[in-house]
């Protein structure tokens, strides 16, 4: 399938995988990550139940929306160690692309699209076309199933 570029809310999505890069910190506390815990409580108290720590890193933590529905689904991408608001580079080039190639399996099992903003951009502090793009491109040859990029909160 292909990557597609959109003008879209990720909380406001119905049908799919919403991707989104957490911490090994317990912290959901901004960005993106704050937005889907206001939105979905479900997919925080799961990622509140796995390890805090180096333990998760590289890890896809797939939370189901609503009981007995299998179409829409928040991937937790364990894609830092830590966090922080200095402008440094926290997300890891590696757990993404090992954590985004496990939420693609999911999404050949499920055979549901995969949304997601820039992740490991922003506060992750890398840069989207030297580090992540070619993630993203990376795992398109092989994934199934279309990938949206969504360029709003």
């Amino acid at each position: 399938m292909g990557i597609h570029y959109i003008k879209q809310n990720v909380t406001e999505i119905s049908l799919g995988i919403v991707a989104h890069g957490v911490n090994c910190q317990h912290k959901m506390g901004s960005g993106v990550a704050k937005a889907i815990r206001e939105k979905w409580p479900q997919v925080y108290e799961a990622y509140m139940n796995h390890p805090k720590g180096s333990a998760m890193i590289g890890c896809c933590a797939l939370v189901r929306i609503d009981e007995g529905r299998d179409d829409l689904f928040v991937a937790n991408l364990y894609t830092q160690q830590f966090y922080g608001y200095g402008g440094g580079k926290y997300a890891s080039v590696q757990a993404i692309e090992t954590s985004l190639s496990q939420c693609a399996n999911y999404g050949d099992v499920y055979d549901l699209p995969i949304y997601m903003p820039r992740i490991g951009c922003g506060l992750g502090g890398l840069d989207w076309e030297n580090d992540v793009e070619p993630i993203i491109q990376k795992v398109n040859e092989y994934y199934r199933n279309d990938i949206y990029i969504c360029d709003l909160l």
